[in-house]
């Protein structure tokens, strides 16, 4: 179970540190490479269900997210349109902002 999540842990987020680099065209289509890490996420499931890491309930849950993962994205397009995570606006004591310069996340209101 712990290995299992640690691979989706990583690649979640080598997806989001390499999407903001990805901008894909404003079509209905997705693109291949979007198709490829879904396809992918959703084979480590199905072997992780095989090795007896995640149950069957489990695994309905996460193939149930890729495929609203895949929905949310075909209709609402692939641009990132953020830079991820930024330093929030304020000071508590340090001058660094809030948490040490980790803000409460993006700003710009666009959802992944």
């Amino acid at each position: 179970m712990k290995k299992i999540l640690t691979i989706v842990t990583i690649v979640s987020l080598l997806t989001l540190a390499f999407g903001s680099f990805v901008f894909a065209a404003d079509t209905e289509e997705a693109p291949q490479w979007f198709k490829d890490m879904i396809s992918w996420k959703k084979g480590q499931i199905n072997e992780a269900v095989k090795d007896g890491q995640i149950t069957d309930e489990q695994a309905k849950v996460w193939n149930d997210h890729f495929d609203y993962m895949e929905k949310w994205h075909n209709e609402n397009g692939f641009y990132n349109g953020g830079s991820g995570f930024g330093a929030c606006h304020g000071s508590f004591g340090s001058g660094r902002g809030f948490r040490g310069g980790f803000g409460p996340g993006r700003t710009t209101g666009v959802g992944l």
